[in-house]
């Protein structure tokens, strides 16, 4: 997987700070295990139910941390 902010960039000035880059590299990598966890254990309901749970906080947490960086860009 190639990394989300791995390309040239016009305005380097614009970029996410590195820790915000890392925590969203973070919720992909997360968001791709818990799928692939998923699809192994498919027919336990009570594990797929943690999974979409989980899977809800990291879009939470996501779109937490987008609005915490359109706002540290507004500055």
């Amino acid at each position: 997987m190639q990394p989300s902010f791995d390309f040239v960039h016009l305005d380097p000035f614009s970029d996410p700070p590195e820790p915000y880059e890392s925590a969203f590299e973070l919720f992909a990598e997360l968001w791709a295990k818990l799928r692939g966890f998923e699809a192994r254990c498919a027919q336990d309901h009570v594990l797929v139910a943690l999974i979409r749970d989980l899977e809800h906080q990291l879009i939470v947490a996501g779109l937490i941390l987008a609005i915490q960086l359109d706002l540290l860009k507004d500055r």
